[in-house]
C-alpha cells in the first residue's frame, strides 16, 4: 500500500519555490472622442442627440422584432410542420431566429470591442436571414403581393437593427481605446 500523499500547493510541489506577484497592468480610462453624426446634411455632436431618440430608436426596433418574430415564427412553423415534422416543427424557428439572434449580438459585442464583425459572424446572419426570407416567402399566400408581405418582417428587423447599430457606434465609438499601459505592483503600494 503506498504512503498517502500530502496535498500541497502546485507552486509548492517538487521544491518549487512560491511565485512572485504579477504586476497589474492597468489603462488609465480614455474618454472616447465626440463623434459627429449628420443631420439634414449637417454635422451634429453627438452631445446634441436627446436621450428620447436614441430610445425610440430602441423600442423601434424591439417593436420590429417582436412583429418578425411572430410573423416569421408562424410561417416557419407551418412549412417545417407541411415538410412532415410533426412535434418538432416548433424548433426550425427558435434554430433560424436564434442563429440571426446570435450572429446580431456577436457583432453588436465585436463592434464595441472595435473589432470587424468577421466573416462566420456576417455568414450566421446572413444565413439565419436567407432561411426566415425564403421560409416566409414559401409559407405565404401565391401572389406577388402575398409573398412581398411575407418577406417584409426579416428585412424589417435587419434594417432597424442596423440602424440601431449606426447610432449606438455614433453615440459612444467602438468602445474604450487602449492607450499606454501603466505598470503597478500591488506588494509595492502604501
Amino acid at each position: 500500500m503506498a504512503p498517502a500523499q500530502m496535498a500541497l500547493p502546485v507552486e509548492r510541489r517538487n521544491g518549487a519555490s512560491p511565485r512572485r506577484p504579477v504586476p497589474v497592468v492597468e489603462a488609465p480610462p480614455v474618454e472616447a472622442p465626440p463623434v459627429d453624426v449628420e443631420v439634414d446634411g449637417q454635422a451634429v455632436g453627438v452631445a446634441a442627440v436627446p436621450v428620447w431618440v436614441q430610445r425610440v430608436t430602441t423600442a423601434a426596433v424591439l417593436a420590429v422584432a417582436l412583429v418578425a418574430a411572430i410573423a416569421s415564427y408562424e410561417h416557419m412553423r407551418a412549412l417545417a410542420e407541411l415538410a412532415g415534422e410533426g412535434w418538432r416543427s416548433w424548433l426550425l424557428p427558435v434554430s433560424v431566429d436564434g442563429l440571426a439572434v446570435a450572429a446580431s449580438m456577436t457583432m453588436f459585442v465585436r463592434r464595441r470591442a472595435g473589432l470587424p464583425a468577421g466573416a462566420l459572424t456576417w455568414m450566421a446572419l446572413l444565413l439565419g436571414l436567407g432561411a426566415s426570407l425564403a421560409a416566409n416567402v414559401a409559407a405565404a399566400e401565391p401572389t406577388v403581393q402575398g409573398r412581398l408581405v411575407a418577406a417584409w418582417p426579416p428585412l424589417g428587423l435587419l434594417l432597424s437593427y442596423e440602424l440601431l447599430m449606426q447610432q449606438i457606434k455614433a453615440r459612444g465609438g467602438p468602445g474604450v481605446q487602449p492607450s499606454a499601459p501603466v505598470l503597478s505592483n500591488p506588494s509595492n503600494e502604501r
